[in-house]
């Protein structure tokens, strides 16, 4: 992409009102696929735009509107796929270019500027990440591929907190509501992930449509997610005798769902592997349902990642397993732990809050 050179960025007036006139005008340096240049709000649907302006024949293009302080919005490049993210204030502007990305700078301290060292920072992990992925799919030894998992699984992990650093560092911004925003697409397989970044938002959340939009899905999620008793079963072990969920009651229970084709899950076993000992110890059960198709690759599979624990399979497969639908598991692996009671407490615990469960419910 070649540079783009802003003449004049964001010239705002009439302090105290409502909204400022925006003035934006500038140049580039052809050739770029965009036609034309816009402000648009971090929600907007298809079409919608604050203001649009065409890019001339020499390159230079004009953009006027009015916008209310407080806002975050993009400078879009459509064509080339450029949006670049600016916090409204009083306040003159600069574009500036670093590693191959577009940032807008104030002249002087600004929110913008500390959301901009933000943005370098979540870049960095971001292109690290993407770099981590490159071949993934490619891999066909599935022990290799869970390795690659587990690597990819400690970055992404990397990313996700330092969004929630950000959201609790912008709370009470249009930014902070945005970070969760961008990332709704991964909040909808993630529940505990989408609460941990509503929590983070704190009390303090500008009413806004991306604010509606974002606790609309949670609500929606939320009324999904599976609670109260666990649904019971019986499935067959690897020797073909019948278990049921309900002859563990009086034990915690953490119930585990994989296949063997899953890379993720093949890692989970590596994990749960090392844990199983001392969760043995805390009084918990681990019992492993497997959603493959056929047996023979899931016995091969516990053959090699020499589990311990009890292992039952649901020879219906992933798609066609009603236990599968009876715990609204859309992805594996997917894991719950389970009270004596027979309650789901946990969704995708970490052994941390495994034990946190276990000493807040007998305290």
């Amino acid at each position: 992409m070649k540079k783009i050179i802003i003449i004049g960025l964001f010239l705002l007036v009439l302090l105290g009102c409502k909204q400022v006139p925006v003035r934006i005008t500038g140049e580039i340096e052809k050739p770029w696929k965009s036609d034309s240049v816009e402000i648009v709000l971090p929600d907007a649907r298809h079409g919608e735009r604050l203001a649009i302006s065409p890019i001339r024949e020499n390159g230079t293009f004009l953009l006027l509107g009015d916008i209310a302080p407080g806002r975050l919005v993009f400078i879009n490049f459509p064509k080339d796929y450029l949006r670049i993210p600016v916090y409204i204030d009083q306040k003159r502007y600069m574009l500036v270019e670093s590693n191959d990305k577009y940032y807008i700078l104030s002249e002087e301290s600004s929110l913008q500027n500390q959301y901009v060292e933000y943005q370098k920072e979540l870049d960095i992990l971001n292109r690290d990440y993407e770099k981590a992925c490159f071949g993934y799919d490619t891999i066909r030894d599935i022990h290799q591929k869970a390795v690659c998992s587990e690597l990819l699984d400690q970055k992404f992990t990397q990313k996700n907190e330092l969004v929630l650093e950000g959201i609790r560092r912008f709370s009470g911004t249009e930014i902070a509501q945005s970070l969760i925003y961008e990332l709704l697409f991964y909040c909808e397989v993630d529940f505990k992930f989408f609460t941990r970044a509503i929590e983070a938002l704190g009390d303090t959340i500008p009413e806004c449509e991306m604010k509606t939009r974002i606790f609309d899905l949670y609500d929606k999620l939320k009324s999904k997610q599976l609670t109260g008793m666990a649904p019971d079963f019986e499935l067959p072990d690897v020797k073909g005798q019948k278990i049921r969920l309900t002859d563990f009651q009086g034990k915690y229970v953490l119930l585990d769902f994989w296949a063997s084709w899953c890379a993720p899950c093949r890692k989970k076993n590596k994990e749960l592997n090392k844990q199983y000992p001392e969760l043995q110890r805390a009084g918990v059960e681990v019992i492993s349902v497997s959603l493959d198709s056929k047996k023979a690759p899931w016995l091969q599979a516990l053959k090699e990642d020499h589990v311990a624990w009890i292992q039952l399979i649901d020879e219906t497969g992933f798609e066609k397993s009603k236990v599968r639908e009876a715990y609204k598991v859309e992805q594996v692996p997917t894991v719950y732990l389970i009270s004596p009671e027979g309650n789901i407490l946990l969704k995708n615990p970490d052994v941390e809050e495994i034990y946190e469960a276990i000493k807040r419910k007998e305290s």
